[in-house]
């Protein structure tokens, strides 16, 4: 269904996803990094992020994923516990972490804004990428 909404709708130049929609974002990053054509994205930024603990997802974690990913951690995230996105941050190939003090969100406050643009403007065309 993922492949099919970015065929139909993109093309795109990568993801957003929060909390569970990151998980399963992320698991797009395993399959893009391993060459997977479906899925044509240069990074992704996931918020509240988490791995899936399901058996049949292990093999998704287990090589590095080389993608670029910007990871949004909320230090105070009372559904997405800050330890699960850490720890999903380390299966990627030089992650960027962004924390923020808050809880269960987007955090849109200058500091994280400037965050956000630094690390997309990697991807905008003219910049070496």
């Amino acid at each position: 269904a993922v492949a099919a909404a970015l065929a139909e709708h993109g093309p795109f130049d990568g993801l957003l996803g929060f909390s569970q929609g990151a998980a399963l974002a992320a698991m797009v990053c395993a399959l893009r990094a391993r060459g997977d054509p479906r899925f044509p994205v240069s990074f992704a930024v996931l918020v509240a992020a988490f791995a899936s603990r399901a058996p049949a997802h292990g093999h998704f974690y287990r090589e590095p994923i080389a993608l670029p990913t910007l990871h949004v951690v909320g230090d105070t995230d009372a559904v997405i516990a800050a330890p699960l996105s850490r720890e999903l941050a380390q299966c990627f190939v030089e992650p960027v972490v962004l924390t923020h003090p808050g809880g269960h969100f987007i955090p849109a406050a200058p500091a994280q804004k400037k965050a956000y643009l630094e690390f997309l403007e990697r991807f905008c065309p003219g910049q070496g990428q």
